[in-house]
């Protein structure tokens, strides 16, 4: 919602409204690319990444013995 809001207050920025506004329509425009990309990074490549690495994680520690298995008791 804040990227959003941002967004849409650089919009005059970047289609150069007002008088000089051409001379800061480049910067407006790079603000909203970096927006984003960013927004999208967040929402979805980072989840992606961090379901990978837990998968890996998990698979790592599927080979340990499970709570209770044969072996694993503590001497009385």
């Amino acid at each position: 919602m804040t990227a959003l809001a941002m967004i849409i207050g650089m919009l005059p920025m970047a289609l150069g409204l007002g008088e000089g506004g051409e001379q800061n329509a480049p910067l407006g425009r790079a603000v909203i690319g970096g927006l984003m990309i960013a927004t999208v990074f967040t929402l979805f490549f980072v989840p992606v990444v961090y379901s990978v690495v837990r998968g890996r994680v998990d698979a790592g520690t599927s080979h340990a013995r499970a709570p209770g298995a044969q072996g694993t008791e503590a001497p009385s």
